[in-house]
C-alpha cells in the first residue's frame, strides 16, 4: 500500500472515529482520542495541538500529536510525554506508514521529545534512518524499566495463590488488621456521568492523605494534574470504560484506584491510600481485588504504567525496557536544546556527587561511641 508523505494537521481536524481507525496491535489508552483530546485541552494552554499525519484526516495511517514544550529552548513534545510521566506513543497502521511518519518528524526541523519510550518498538530503528543527515537521535537506557504488567490466567481468580507461604499468609494478616477495624468492602465502580465528578474527587482526597500528599505529588495538589484527569475522566465514563475503585472500611474509602477498562487489558493510572489505615496495608488488598476481577472478566493482562516501583515489584517482574528518547536537528534550534540538556544534566550530576561529599562530612563529624 502507498501511503502519501508525512503532513501537520491540527487535532481538531479529526473525529473520534478516524483517530481510532489507527489501530495498531497493542494500542494503548494513550494512543486513544479521548486521551489526546484530554490532553489537548487542559495542557496546552489554549495553544492548538499539531497532528503529524500520514494520509488525510479522514483516513489517517499513522499519528503523532504534538504541542510545545514547556519552558527552555523551542522543542515539541509528544503530547503528555512531559507532564503525565506515562509511556505515549506514535501509532501506525503498517510498516509503510510508520517509515513515513518518521520522515515526516525529521522534516519539521525542531527538536523533539517523546519522553521515556519502550526501546524494543520498531519506531526507534525507523526515525534513526530518518534522521541521517538531518540531526541526532538520542535514546538513553533507563535503569528502571517501565509499564510492568500482568499476564492474566485463572491463575490470578485468586491473586495471593501466585506467592510463597509467607506473603499468602501476609495477606490473611492485612485482611485481618482491616477487618479490626470495621467492615471490608470493595467497589469497583464503572460510574455515571453525573456521579462521576464526585466519586474522582473522594479518590483523590484519599490520595492527598497518603505520601503523595507529603511530598505535593498528588493530583489535587497539582492544577494541571487534576484538570487533565477530572476531564479525561468524563471522558472515559462517557466511552465507559473508566473504572473507579475503593476498598472501604465500615463505608469510609481507605484505598482508591483510577483506572480503565478497554483494549482487554486493565490500565491502573493512580492509586492511593489513606496512611492513617497504613498498617492493614488497604493498597496492597485493593491490588488483589482488581487483579482477581480483570481475571475473573478474561482480560489479557492488568497495566501497571509508568515505571517499576517496589510496590509494583511485589506483584510483577514483567516490564518493559524504556529509554528517554529526544532528537536534536542539525540547526541553531536543534543545537540550543543540545547544549541545554547537556547543561541541564551535568548540573544534575554535580548536585549528585556535592550531595555524596556533604553526606559523607557529616558522617564523619558524628562522634564515635564506645
Amino acid at each position: 500500500m502507498n501511503h502519501a508523505s508525512a503532513r501537520v494537521l491540527d487535532f481538531s481536524s479529526f473525529s473520534p472515529a478516524a483517530w481510532e481507525s489507527v489501530a495498531p496491535e497493542r494500542r494503548t489508552p494513550m494512543q486513544q482520542h479521548i486521551w489526546v483530546r484530554a490532553a489537548a485541552e487542559t495542557l496546552c494552554g489554549g495553544r492548538p495541538v499539531q497532528v503529524v499525519t500520514v494520509g488525510s484526516a479522514d483516513q489517517p495511517h499513522a499519528l503523532a500529536p504534538l504541542a510545545a514544550s514547556i519552558g527552555g529552548p523551542r522543542r515539541l513534545r509528544l503530547l503528555g510525554a512531559e507532564e503525565l510521566s506515562e509511556s505515549v506513543e506514535v501509532h501506525y497502521r503498517d510498516a509503510e506508514a510508520l517509515a513515513e511518519m518518521a520522515a515526516g518528524l525529521a522534516k519539521l526541523g525542531v527538536p523533539l521529545n517523546f519522553g521515556h519510550y519502550l526501546a524494543d518498538t520498531p519506531f526507534l530503528p525507523e526515525l534513526k534512518r530518518a534522521y541521517r543527515g538531518r540531526g541526532l537521535v538520542v535514546a538513553k537506557p533507563l535503569s528502571m524499566r517501565g509499564c510492568p504488567y500482568i499476564t492474566l490466567s485463572e491463575a490470578w481468580l485468586e491473586p495471593e495463590q501466585n506467592f510463597n507461604a509467607r506473603r499468602r499468609s501476609d495477606f490473611r494478616r492485612m485482611q485481618r488488621s482491616a477487618e479490626k477495624l470495621g467492615k471490608v468492602t470493595f467497589d469497583i465502580v464503572e460510574p455515571r456521568t453525573e456521579d462521576v465528578g464526585l466519586l474522582l474527587d473522594e479518590a483523590m482526597a484519599i490520595e492527598a492523605r497518603g505520601w503523595k500528599g507529603r511530598s505535593g505529588t498528588a493530583i489535587a495538589i497539582d492544577r494541571k494534574l487534576a484538570d487533565f484527569y477530572s476531564r479525561y475522566a468524563q471522558l472515559a465514563c462517557e466511552a465507559r470504560i473508566l473504572r473507579l475503585c475503593f476498598l472501604r472500611i465500615d463505608g469510609k474509602a481507605v484505598a482508591m484506584q483510577l483506572a480503565v477498562e478497554t483494549e482487554g487489558r486493565f490500565w491502573l493510572f493512580k492509586i492511593g491510600y489513606d496512611e492513617a489505615f497504613a498498617k492493614c496495608s488497604p493498597g496492597n488488598l485493593l491490588l488483589r481485588e482488581t487483579i482477581s476481577y480483570a481475571a475473573r472478566r478474561k482480560l489479557n493482562s492488568y497495566e501497571f504504567l509508568g515505571k517499576e516501583a517496589v510496590w509494583t515489584e511485589l506483584w510483577t517482574k514483567s516490564a518493559h525496557s524504556i529509554v528517554a528518547l529526544r532528537t536534536y536537528t542539525a540547526n541553531p534550534a536543534g543545537v540550543s536544546a543540545l547544549l541545554a540538556d547537556g547543561a541541564h544534566q551535568l548540573g544534575q550530576r554535580i548536585r549528585h556527587f556535592t550531595g555524596k561529599i556533604g553526606a559523607a562530612r557529616t558522617s564523619q563529624a558524628r562522634p564515635s561511641h564506645a
